[in-house]
């Protein structure tokens, strides 16, 4: 009998070992993954992962301070409720990318470089080039690029003599109207080849010292360029235009030949080797 009585201590004594030990492996099982969690949350929110400072690189018309305040606006709040938007490690270049391109319409391209040991982000950036306008019936003008883009509306006081400095004079850039309707921002107002064709134009005008002020497509077969000597109306889609500005010239030259004061009201050269002129 008393050796039935140990053994049966023995077997309970075993049961309770492995009741606890069974307890306490369920126990770390829950803690340790809320542990880890609560440290992983500790760790994102240190002071020495946060981000302390935007360095903008290659601004030239956009403000370094207005971007600088997008990114850190961008860095405000959690991401997934408890990791901060701060966390250098988890800042979302990509996004903070495609928000500056889009609120900032001038800027070409953006380009983000973490820096882990000062805790900072250099913002480099590459700004388009306004090299003519485009004009709504109204005058309400805004920038565009060489290959035809427009991007960025033209302000009427400039808020800054930075950004005074930078417009290049606006009375000097080229206007172009007609086409596009609606908000035409971030508009193509023409194709890279058209807009190549129009501003040998331009040039060709230039070279014999006659200025192009403005060029207005007016229908699909119909362009006006506002010159100083007056009116050249051509078709926008004519496919060798220099040789029509070249003959266009060489009409101007021979009426002038004859009357050095003559001026033009206009010129129409759409059809071919015939042009029609009227005198002012």
């Amino acid at each position: 009998m008393s050796g039935r009585r140990k053994y049966k201590r023995a077997s309970t004594r075993i049961a309770r070992r492995n009741k606890i030990k069974k307890n306490i492996s369920l126990f770390l099982k829950i803690s340790l993954p809320i542990v880890l969690f609560i440290g992983f949350i500790f760790l994102t929110r240190a002071e020495f992962l946060q981000v302390k400072n935007f360095k903008v690189l290659g601004a030239e018309t956009v403000t370094t301070e207005n971007i600088k305040n997008t990114a850190f606006n961008f860095i405000l709040g959690n991401r997934f409720l408890f990791i901060p938007k701060s966390n250098i490690i988890f800042l979302n270049k990509e996004k903070l990318t495609n928000l500056l391109l889009s609120k900032f319409t001038r800027l070409k391209k953006v380009e983000i470089d973490k820096h882990f040991f000062n805790k900072s982000i250099n913002i480099k950036v590459i700004e388009r080039k306004a090299k003519f306008k485009w004009c709504t019936k109204e005058n309400q003008c805004f920038f565009m690029t060489k290959d035809g883009l427009v991007f960025e509306k033209i302000l009427r006081i400039a808020s800054s003599t930075k950004i005074a400095s930078n417009r290049q004079n606006l009375d000097t850039l080229i206007i172009f109207k007609g086409l596009l309707k609606g908000n035409p921002l971030m508009k193509n107002f023409a194709t890279p080849e058209e807009m190549q064709s129009y501003l040998k134009l331009v040039e060709i005008f230039k070279k014999v010292g006659f200025k192009v002020s403005s060029i207005n497509i007016k229908f699909s077969d119909k362009a006006i360029a506002k010159t100083n000597v007056g009116d050249i109306i051509f078709n926008p889609k004519e496919t060798n235009l220099s040789l029509v500005t070249e003959n266009t010239i060489l009409l101007i030259n021979k009426i002038k030949n004859k009357n050095p004061s003559a001026q033009f009201d206009y010129i129409d050269a759409r059809f071919g080797n015939k042009f029609y002129y009227k005198l002012r």
